[in-house]
């Protein structure tokens, strides 16, 4: 696999999940014991309009009962139906999903979430502030040597010997 066509297809699936996860930031709601994504049609033309590639998914999970597993896979449908063998070569995906480079991007997107949780929880962000911020704290020389870090370990990035950076 060509480094930048892996390089991309990491940043591309990875902006898929990270989506998922502010859908799931913002527009959760709880209706008897059951949660839900309710995306109002006003924020759902926004999305569409700022990031038109990720609106079906919003559409996906719009009005629908969640759980781990039903957000798992329709992350998994949406990004293997728009990237697997259409706008990357056959197997790409699935080799970078297994990938350690994936697999780090998103526990650091974790560390991220976690380390800002509150300053995320005082307003609802749009998702490309969410990005922004993201990308700004990747540039912190703490985070470049974590992610080194990590990447260089043999174990699991879910279960990292260092400490996090916040």
């Amino acid at each position: 696999m060509a480094t930048d066509t892996f390089t991309n297809a990491v940043a591309d699936i990875a902006e898929v999940f990270m989506f998922e996860q502010w859908l799931r930031h913002y527009f959760v709601v709880e209706k008897d014991g059951k949660l839900f994504i309710e995306i109002p049609q006003d924020d759902l033309k926004e999305l569409y309009a700022k990031h038109e590639h990720l609106g079906p998914l919003a559409d996906m999970f719009n009005n629908g009962e969640i759980s781990y597993e039903k957000c798992q896979a329709t992350v998994c449908s949406f990004v293997g139906a728009r990237y697997d063998g259409s706008k990357y070569g056959a197997d790409v995906v699935a080799r970078t999903l297994d990938s350690k480079a994936f697999k780090v991007e998103m526990y650091v997107f974790g560390v991220w979430m976690k380390g800002h949780e509150q300053f995320l929880d005082e307003r609802r962000m749009p998702f490309e502030e969410w990005r922004e911020m993201y990308a700004g704290w990747n540039t912190m020389d703490e985070v470049k040597e974590y992610r080194k870090k990590l990447m260089a370990g043999g174990g699991d990035p879910n279960q990292p010997s260092s400490k996090s950076v916040h």
